[in-house]
């Protein structure tokens, strides 16, 4: 089994046939996400799927999220329902294939790691592409929030390759098709008023503020008073263009100096995005002593997930109270101390008083010589 770790590639490039952009499927935004970060991962010689394994604290940083306890609950959520979710592909437009998306899946509690692997069936449709496939870059796509928008990107870019040269395009979709591709029910979004603004809208905003894509017009058309079919009008921006674009979502500020206690969040697994915040809104001090009451709590055996713990520690303040308890248990120990020294001092003085009253000599002859300072 080849089993690989998955790091944030130079270029995060992703490719998929167009028949499985064509496909029929549903994924929550949380779902893709692991998909794609998978994707990025496959190299054009790939022969066959690897088992890779994800960081939950990588996967946060690649995907710019806070990483917090319901990111693992989310990844977790995601990875597990991802084991019953199909596609349908036609290769064939009398056949309809129902294909699954993984074959494994793998998330052990506590650990900040999930392992996926996907179905032998995708082969032809993600591996050794040559030809009628569709890449982009997964940046533009980071900050989508509707769960539709990476599907009606994937299915625009499609596109692009014929038009590259004229700048623009528009594509046509026949209503009850788009809803067939996007595998939304009769019953849900029956007014067509809803599935424009809950779909199409948040979709058009999305694509048109982060991608190399400028959706500048949708037009319905009409069968009476029925939409019937719908039409984007597409603008390709140059790569002139692209920068600006780029720059609003993915421009990292001059590095600086990264201070010891942000390093330190990054080495025991938060995002740097997230340490860095936390720096700022918790102080060093805060972070420090829930720190220490994390790693103390792991050595009982009380902690099998650091970040996660941490993450709760630091926001709770947990170490706060436990820092009280143990600087009151030191000066108790201290006190206790300094007075079984007291009661030593003073068995010494009782013993020495004797001896002296026994030999009929002044106590003080009995008495340790101070040494005199000076030269």
């Amino acid at each position: 089994m080849n089993l690989k770790t998955i790091n944030t590639p130079p270029l995060d490039v992703i490719r998929k046939s167009n028949k499985l952009i064509e496909a029929r499927y549903r994924l929550s935004v949380w779902e893709q996400r692991l998909i794609l970060t998978l994707l990025i991962n496959i190299s054009k010689q790939d022969e066959d799927f690897k088992r890779y394994r994800i960081r939950v604290a990588d996967f946060a940083s690649q995907w710019q999220l806070e990483s917090d306890n319901s990111l693992y609950e989310k990844v977790h959520e995601a990875a597990d329902s991802l084991v019953g979710r199909t596609l349908q592909i036609s290769d064939d437009p009398t056949i309809s294939k129902t294909v699954s998306w993984l074959a494994y899946v793998e998330y052990v509690r506590g650990s900040g790691v999930v392992e996926l692997e996907f179905h032998n069936a995708l082969k032809p449709y993600l591996l050794q592409l040559k030809k009628h496939y569709t890449e982009y870059q997964l940046g533009h796509v980071v900050n989508f929030k509707n769960q539709y928008t990476i599907r009606i990107y994937e299915l625009l870019k499609m596109e692009v390759f014929r038009y590259k040269s004229v700048g623009k395009f528009s594509k046509d979709f026949k209503y009850e098709d788009l809803r067939v591709l996007l595998a939304i029910s009769k019953k849900e979004y029956l007014l067509f008023g809803d599935f424009k603004k809950r779909i199409i809208a948040p979709s058009v905003d999305e694509i048109s503020t982060h991608t190399d894509l400028e959706i500048t017009e949708v037009r319905y058309g009409k069968t009476g008073r029925k939409v019937t079919d719908i039409t984007f009008c597409v603008t390709i921006r140059t790569a002139d263009e692209l920068p600006t674009l780029q720059l609003e979502m993915e421009e990292e500020p001059p590095k600086e100096q990264v201070h010891p206690i942000v390093e330190r969040l990054i080495s025991l697994g938060f995002a740097v995005e997230t340490a860095s915040k936390y720096k700022t809104r918790y102080g060093v001090k805060r972070i420090e002593r829930n720190i220490a009451y994390t790693l103390a709590k792991q050595q009982e055996g009380v902690v099998k997930d650091i970040p996660a713990y941490l993450n709760m520690a630091i926001k709770e303040d947990m170490g706060g109270g436990w820092e009280v308890v143990k600087t009151k248990a030191a000066e108790e120990k201290t006190q206790q101390q300094t007075v079984s020294h007291k009661r030593e001092e003073q068995a010494e003085l009782a013993h020495l008083q004797k001896m002296a009253d026994m030999a009929g000599v002044p106590l003080e002859t009995l008495l340790p010589k101070k040494g005199k300072g000076g030269n």
